[in-house]
């Protein structure tokens, strides 16, 4: 629907070239809409992966730091044994422990040497003993925190892969769009200059004909006039004889209105691409274009061009005549015509006729000839 509506056969015929550069910038711009599509698809798998990453990362060092802690509190509890056994040789020695056992066993004298040397390798054995559970404790857990430290270092790793992998893709993204919006600008470019191409080749073709009508009426015999007496007033046509793909203005009728029963005359003819012929085929663009004529209003055969040589009204403003259209920026592919009420007349597309129809949603804007 891209070229909907902004030529006529006679100038597409004469100007091969435009034609075929408007197609071969449509067929790159689909291309790199694919390739956009591909990329955001892969940026989002992307994306998903990278918060993962995050995620284990996050995980592993808290099972360091809570390992590191833990180690922490291992030697900790171990000093605070060696310091609790110290205190009590300490104290038995200097004032004979605060109980009798602890007073014989280091009363000094011979007799009691050896129960003061038991006390003190028992005394030593505990410590022995308290020291070797911390050390398997510390032992174990820095076992732990190293395996820790080395799948931290592979999950950071992954994570900075993923990262370098995300940036180069959103790069790839972003150059991309640069280019669809280079494309599309030299696609508007190339439309426009098409449009402007049939425009003038059908002006010219208006005035060809009229110039030919014009020598064929000036090389006419002159129509010998009736004496006066015999003149006999010719009764008006009845509106009845008039065609109804040549509609007759009304009078008091505004040029909106006119150019909507202009445009309704031609209900049922088919569409054509490029058509802006009555009784035989219109597109979109030639619609609209052939039925403000019939109002005195001379409009291009293209949408975009109609938009911006037009002045522009807002949709709650819309009066019978109005045109409404359809696209974007870079390039307007459709337009309709406001009937009222809600509804348009409109040469949709190949394989339809002429119809009114409510009016489409999804409007770029609208304005009025």
């Amino acid at each position: 629907m891209l070229l909907m509506g902004i030529g006529t056969p006679l100038v597409l015929a004469g100007s091969p070239a435009g034609a075929d550069q408007v197609s071969t910038l449509q067929q790159r711009a689909q291309y790199i809409a694919s390739e956009i599509q591909a990329a955001n698809v892969k940026l989002t798998i992307l994306d998903e992966l990278y918060h993962q990453a995050e995620g284990r990362v996050a995980w592993y060092a808290q099972r360091v730091a809570s390992a590191t802690e833990a180690i922490r509190q291992t030697e900790k509890a171990l000093d605070l044994d060696r310091l609790h056994l110290r205190a009590m040789a300490i104290e038995a020695y200097v004032t004979g422990g605060a109980s009798q056992s602890l007073s014989v066993v280091f009363s000094g004298n011979q007799q009691t040497a050896g129960m003061q040397q038991a006390y003190i390798q028992a005394a030593s054995g505990n410590l022995d003993e308290s020291e070797t559970t911390v050390l398997i404790n510390q032992r174990s857990l820095s076992i732990e925190r190293t395996a820790l430290d080395r799948t931290e270092q592979v999950a950071k790793a992954n994570e900075m892969a993923i990262s370098s992998d995300l940036a180069q893709e959103q790069a790839i993204t972003a150059q991309l769009n640069n280019e669809e919006t280079q494309v599309k600008g030299e696609l508007a470019a190339a439309v426009a200059a098409v449009q402007r191409a049939q425009a003038a080749a059908y002006a010219a073709a208006l005035a060809a004909a009229a110039a030919k009508a014009a020598a064929e009426q000036a090389s006419a015999p002159p129509t010998p006039s009736a004496p006066a007496q015999a003149t006999v007033p010719t009764p008006a046509p009845s509106p009845a004889v008039s065609s109804a793909s040549s509609p007759v203005p009304a009078a008091g009728d505004s040029a909106g209105q006119i150019a909507v029963n202009a445009a309704q005359s031609q209900l049922g003819v088919p569409y054509v691409w490029g058509g802006a012929t009555q009784g035989e085929g219109f597109d979109c663009s030639g619609l609209t274009m052939w039925a403000w004529a019939q109002a005195g209003v001379s409009l291009a055969h293209g949408a975009t061009e109609q938009y911006y040589e037009i002045q522009h009204v807002s949709m709650s403003d819309l009066q019978p005549g109005d045109l409404i259209f359809y696209g974007d920026a870079y390039l307007l592919y459709h337009v309709v015509m406001y009937i009222g009420g809600g509804m348009v007349v409109q040469a949709e597309e190949t394989g339809t006729n002429v119809m009114d129809t409510p009016i489409p949603p999804g409007a770029y804007g609208a304005g009025q000839p």
